[in-house]
């Protein structure tokens, strides 16, 4: 459903303050999204360190393999197991002047510069603080990573909590990753924001977290808005 500024548990939570409340949110696809598909900023990071177009792509479907894979065991090093098994896969290794190491530090870094923060995000981050709400991250992914996308975009003092599933050792939908974030701030009311129904808001609520979905075209019984800058018109009332 359209979040309702009228009609809103969120008018209670924050506009009027009844209770303490502590406001976590998604990374990707929530405070930052990608600027294009995730093939072309792969290409884009294989085509940096010297590797020709046609074979980056061949690279893909191998890396992503042996990433989420890595991911998946928490592995320290995923973006470099993925790019190793990609040379392999692909026989690049001896034929291209990059190894995989190399390669994982371009991803990481066109991933980063490959993102953008929508219009009202920060103001909306402001407001909730300015009304006393505590502010904290609840993401998937390598902690130096996603710290690094919110850093270069200025977000990431803004935030009291920061927990990457990394740290947490589990993964949303985990219910150990909502029960790490109630440790983390302690509060009356939880609120999360995310762009995945599966991934953010089914888990969030069934962690007792109000849920706020940041998408288009939600399907759901949950409260949603096109950005997260669409939550300053709920503030302004």
């Amino acid at each position: 459903m359209t979040l309702d500024p009228h009609r809103t548990v969120f008018d209670a939570l924050v506009r009027h303050r009844i209770v303490s409340v502590a406001w976590f949110f998604d990374c990707d696809g929530t405070l930052v999204e990608f600027t294009a598909p995730y093939s072309e900023i792969f290409v884009d990071a294989c085509l940096a360190v010297g590797v020709a177009r046609d074979d980056a792509a061949s690279m893909l479907d191998p890396y992503n393999e042996a990433f989420f894979a890595a991911f998946d065991d928490f592995h320290p090093e995923p973006y470099r197991v993925g790019m190793a098994a990609a040379l392999e896969d692909t026989g690049l290794a001896e034929s291209i002047g990059a190894d995989a190491t190399a390669l994982a530090e371009s991803l990481c870094a066109t991933e980063t510069t490959a993102t953008t923060v929508r219009d009202g995000t920060r103001e909306t981050l402001d407001a909730l603080a300015e009304r006393g709400v505590d502010l904290g991250v609840l993401t998937n992914g390598v902690a130096a990573q996603q710290r690094r996308k919110l850093e270069h975009h200025g977000l990431f003092d803004r935030f009291e909590a920061y927990l990457p599933s990394y740290e947490v050792g589990a993964h949303k939908p985990d219910p150990t990753v909502f029960s790490a974030a109630r440790e983390r701030l302690p509060a009356d009311e939880y609120v999360y924001t995310g762009d995945s129904l599966d991934h953010d808001v089914t888990p969030a609520r069934e962690a007792g977290f109000r849920a706020v979905h940041v998408d288009h075209e939600a399907d759901g019984d949950v409260a949603t808005v096109r950005d997260i800058g669409a939550l300053g018109g709920l503030l302004a009332r």
